[in-house]
């Protein structure tokens, strides 16, 4: 059963007195120009990263959040807290939301489903597979499945079509560089857990970045092991140890290091930091006794390290490139539900996107880059203390843990953040046509793939191959949405006339028309009501309170308003605005005709004479 979600808003309002007219209210504002085309375009993947683990980070930091509500499904009440930019991402120029459902599993997001049920996140979620899968080539996909669609076809991804026109590519992740996320923009395989195949696929790739981690060699503590080829198969690292492949490898820091500050920066790079899994999450030590910071850190490069070397690899190239960066520890604290340890990835992952900001604007420029940051999924269902049947905010003071809670070990399909920034960031924000009832604006995760596609373009073409290259830009052809009313001709003034002691009357077909998009509503109905001035006749008056009406829908969904009665039967009549007819999200589109049954009371000591009034209808956009 879907709730009636209350928020605040500013409505506007159509009136019509009498006759006919339409009014068409605003709609979102359409771009001028075409997208700027970005020489270069950078992916920022926080795995795991709903809007609670960006805010949990930042009240640990500094007690602030942006992103903070309290939700009673019951009643539907929406409470917005205070917000309060703490990153500097937080404030980029393009700010929505992004559902990410798999094709199977739970294969839709339905606002009114997702926030007046507090479980319903929870089944059905997609996997990071799937979810890569989408971001990297636009297609939705099966869990478990890395660059194919669900009939295990392989895809075209976003390396693969930069590498056609010529730009360099490359992935990097703060966990194994073949797990799912950085695979997902690399391989085809339709199953995520053939790593060392899919590592494999990576190696004999195209691409001239792969960094992460996954070191054979190596522990979660960052110590030495007897080896273990669980993430790249043992032929693929001695090829890379010996020399014996086209890659230049590296594995320590101070290797990290030199590359991040541009010292001999070679043409292409596989680095593999020298720990198993993560580079901090799964270090020993990761009780929920301990703050973030209070155990020891593996002596290992942070992801800011490894995002800003990648970089300085890919620029090389003077066509520009392509690059996903991962954080992908934030997912396995939130399948631990660490929140410590969740604070620490998230900061982690935050300075790689200010690494990735100050090389932007000191190597680059917002002119020619396009910055994305997101999430490809929701893991943990982090959310305030005491949340449960009801959202809560995370509260909490700089420097102690903020008091927050988890609802699964899991991932969810609850929405995630998407921020963007420079060329062509525009594309991103146009893709949002989709309305949430608490975040607002969002776009799908394969909205954000096809963009990147659009902005890295195609090949260009000599006739080489005898054949002549041709491109078509095709615009959308949906118009932009309106809401209108108007009012059936009714030949003149409505006549009352005598029934029964009484003096009744209909009102003409008034008619609701709703082509406005998610966005244009804002998730919202709409109302039409109606009021009445006094009825006179010279200096003779009988108040509009005497006057009651009894609407009904004629064709369409929307609900009509409740009868109102006369003041001589204990009402106030028409001499305040009443409903007419109303209509939700989900029963305002198209065309909707309600008119209704008027009745006039006339006091005893009325004086007889040829009384006039009108009736306003006004059209509002529902609040």
């Amino acid at each position: 059963m879907h709730r009636s979600f209350q928020r605040a808003a500013t409505a506007g309002a159509t009136c019509l007195i009498a006759g006919a007219a339409v009014i068409a209210l605003p709609t979102a504002a359409q771009a001028d120009e075409a997208p700027k085309t970005p020489k270069n375009l950078i992916l920022l993947i926080g795995d795991g990263m709903g809007y609670n683990h960006v805010d949990l980070a930042n009240v640990f930091e500094a007690g602030t959040s942006q992103n903070q509500v309290s939700v009673d499904p019951a009643t539907g009440e929406v409470v917005h807290h205070d917000s309060v930019a703490t990153q500097g991402f937080e404030d980029w120029p393009v700010r929505v939301g992004q559902s990410h459902y798999a094709a199977n599993g739970v294969a839709e997001y339905v606002t009114e489903d997702a926030w007046s049920d507090f479980d319903q996140v929870k089944q059905g979620a997609t996997d990071s597979a799937a979810a890569g899968t989408a971001l990297g080539t636009g297609v939705k996909t099966n869990n478990g499945m890395i660059g194919v669609d669900a009939q295990q076809q392989g895809l075209l991804n976003l390396t693969e079509q930069a590498e056609a026109v010529g730009k360099s590519t490359g992935v990097v992740s703060s966990v194994p560089f073949s797990h799912a996320t950085p695979s997902a923009f690399v391989a085809h395989n339709s199953d995520r857990n053939n790593l060392t195949g899919i590592a494999k696929e990576m190696f004999e790739s195209d691409l001239e970045v792969v960094i992460g981690a996954g070191h054979p060699n190596f522990t979660d503590d960052n110590t030495s092991r007897t080896p273990n080829y669980q993430y790249i198969g043992q032929p693929e690292f001695e090829a890379l140890q010996s020399g014996a492949s086209d890659w230049s490898f590296i594995e320590q820091n101070r290797q990290f290091e030199q590359l991040a500050s541009g010292e001999d920066v070679p043409e292409r790079v596989f680095g593999i930091a020298q720990v198993a899994t993560t580079l901090q999450q799964n270090r020993a030590g990761g009780d929920e006794e301990h703050l973030p910071g209070e155990v020891p850190f593996n002596d290992v490069p942070a992801l800011a390290t490894l995002a800003t070397g990648a970089l300085n690899v890919l620029d090389q190239n003077e066509e520009g490139f392509f690059t996903m960066i991962e954080g992908g520890a934030i997912d396995w604290t939130g399948h631990a539900n660490q929140t410590g340890r969740t604070i620490e990835e998230q900061q982690d992952f935050n300075g790689a996107i200010e690494a990735v900001t100050e090389w932007v604007e000191t190597e680059s420029s917002w002119e020619e880059t396009l910055v994305v940051v997101t999430a490809d999924h929701e893991t943990g269902y982090l959310a305030g203390g005491g949340a449960g049947e009801t959202w809560t905010p995370i509260t909490g003071e700089p420097g102690e843990m903020p008091d927050a809670s988890w609802h699964s070990g899991n991932h969810t399909n609850a929405l995630v953040p998407v921020y963007a920034k420079g060329a062509g960031s525009e594309a991103i924000a146009a893709r949002a046509t989709n309305w949430d009832l608490v975040r607002g604006a969002y776009l799908d995760n394969t909205d954000i793939g096809e963009v990147f596609f659009d902005l890295i373009g195609h090949a260009a073409t000599d006739g080489a191959d005898g054949g002549i290259g041709v491109t078509a830009q095709v615009e959308s052809a949906a118009p932009a949405g309106t809401l209108a009313l108007d009012v059936a001709d009714f030949g003149g003034a409505v006549a009352f006339e005598d029934a029964q002691g009484r003096l009744r009357a209909t009102l003409p077909t008034v008619n609701v028309t709703d082509t406005r998009s998610e966005v244009d509503a804002l998730g919202r109905g709409w109302t039409v009501s109606g009021q009445a001035a006094d009825f006179r006749a010279g200096n003779r008056a009988i108040t509009s309170d005497h006057l009651g009406w009894t609407p009904r829908v004629l064709d369409g969904s929307a609900a009509a308003g409740a009868a109102v009665e006369g003041a001589l039967d204990g009402g106030q009549g028409l001499g305040e605005a009443a409903v007419l007819a109303s209509a939700d999200r989900e029963t305002r589109l198209g065309s909707t005709a309600v008119d209704a049954d008027l009745e006039l009371g006339v006091p005893a000591d009325a004086k007889s004479g040829n009384y006039g009034s009108t009736i306003t209808v006004t059209l509002f956009a529902q609040d």
